[in-house]
């Protein structure tokens, strides 16, 4: 008989390119399905209709008449948004209104992920568009102005080249998040391009994430509605003055399926209604083996973690793919940044699987500063090619192990949790 073979996605920013993942003949696989998968992505025209045809705001074209100076916010490499299949859109549409090619700017929204060079801005972007315009990072630590305080009492400092645009427009897609329910929306800002009192503030004191606080009862997996964190972030948004924003559903390609323009509340939910709705994914219980994959986030492959423990049995096995050749991405505020000091909003706790006996990485690029919040010293098995995860394995799981492969954890919704939610 011969071995299961099983195709998953890989390395969104770098070749892009599936990888194939090869079990022993005698296990039980099962390639769980996203609902999104095979879905065909909009065309041009039809991104173009939708960012024509705004939700609560009015057309680009019209908005940005009498308008001076204009910023088209991006989100950063933790987002697998493909800005340039909307960018050369949203030119058209403000070049309507008499904007000049010297007026527009991009600024990057990494929040406090750090900073980023010309090759990713150039895969985000497209290189039409750095060979006409400026293309800035974001620094969260100056050149920041402050612009309110909201009603949660979060300062509100805001990158001040944006402030600096009187018509300022974001470009995005929506994932599951842990804090926010839903990405998306106002988020562009903060914590985008927000300074870092502000994201402190917002992440920490407002949403009760960082060292003896706990997470507020409206944060968590999906709540979005009413969620305080979010609800803030969309305040300091407000307060910031953004104009217009263009939020995706995307496929396992990374591709539009849903795309809403406008105010970006409006935008941000009905995103987010596409996205539990696409990104639903099948989730097996009990499985012997869970195998995850990290795509559309890969430098963040430790949020796969999530649905892989939904599905594996107690003492069962979890693998995570974790395969983004630059690794995990920065974070300014979350992070341990040595070997005893850590950020702010550091825990000093190192992660831990809530369910399942052992995690193996599957990675050819270990970084062991990565490992503190993949799981405790010691705890973690990594592996540089798949014949070793396979023999790892063995060591076990004798016979035919029943094993799920997710397809992408980073963004795929567990049905078995959505099915938690509706009780």
């Amino acid at each position: 008989m011969a071995d299961t073979v099983v195709e998953v996605p890989g390395q969104p920013w770098f070749r892009d390119k599936p990888l194939l993942l090869t079990f022993p003949s005698a296990w039980k696989v099962q390639r769980c399905k996203m609902a999104c998968e095979g879905r065909k992505m909009l065309t041009r025209a039809q991104i173009r209709k939708a960012i024509r045809n705004p939700l609560g705001a009015k057309p680009l074209a019209k908005l940005a008449k009498d308008r001076n100076e204009a910023v088209i916010i991006f989100d950063d490499s933790t987002r697998p948004t493909k800005a340039f299949q909307y960018a050369p859109i949203v030119l058209e549409e403000i070049r309507k209104a008499g904007i000049k090619d010297d007026c527009i700017r991009f600024v990057v929204a990494p929040g406090s992920h750090g900073t980023f060079g010309r090759q990713f801005f150039a895969k985000k972007l497209g290189e039409d568009i750095l060979d006409r315009y400026p293309v800035y990072n974001h620094n969260p630590y100056e050149m920041c102005k402050h612009v309110g305080t909201t009603s949660y009492g979060t300062p509100v400092w805001v990158n001040a080249e944006v402030m600096a645009c009187d018509l300022k427009i974001g470009i995005g897609s929506v994932l599951y998040h842990r804090m926010s329910g839903l990405s998306g929306g106002g988020k562009i800002i903060c914590p985008g391009v927000a300074g870092i009192e502000t994201i402190r503030q917002n992440h920490g004191p407002v949403g009760g994430f960082g060292p003896d606080l706990e997470p507020n009862a409206t944060t968590g997996y999906l709540l979005n509605e009413c969620n305080i964190l979010r609800l803030d972030a969309e305040e300091a948004a407000r307060i910031a003055g953004l104009d217009f924003k263009v939020d995706s559903v995307l496929n396992l390609q990374r591709d539009p399926i849903e795309t809403y323009a406008g105010d970006f509340v409006q935008t941000q939910r009905k995103a987010s209604d596409g996205v539990i709705r696409w990104h639903r994914t099948e989730s097996p219980q009990g499985m012997d083996v869970v195998v995850v994959n990290s795509y559309m986030r890969a430098n963040e492959p430790y949020l796969g973690l999530w649905p892989a423990q939904e599905s594996v049995k107690q003492n069962g096995s979890v693998v995570l793919i974790c395969n983004d050749p630059d690794g995990d991405i920065n974070h300014w505020i979350f992070n341990h940044h040595g070997k005893y000091i850590g950020a702010s909003l550091w825990s000093g706790k190192a992660r831990s699987l809530s369910r399942g006996a052992r995690l193996i990485v599957y990675s050819p690029y270990r970084q062991r500063s990565l490992e503190d919040r993949l799981g405790a010293p010691g705890t973690v098995i990594w592996c540089k090619n798949w014949e070793e995860v396979i023999e790892e394995l063995k060591k076990y799981h004798e016979g035919s192990p029943k094993v799920a492969v997710l397809p992408d954890g980073t963004s795929g919704i567990p049905e078995s949790y959505l099915s938690k939610l509706k009780k």
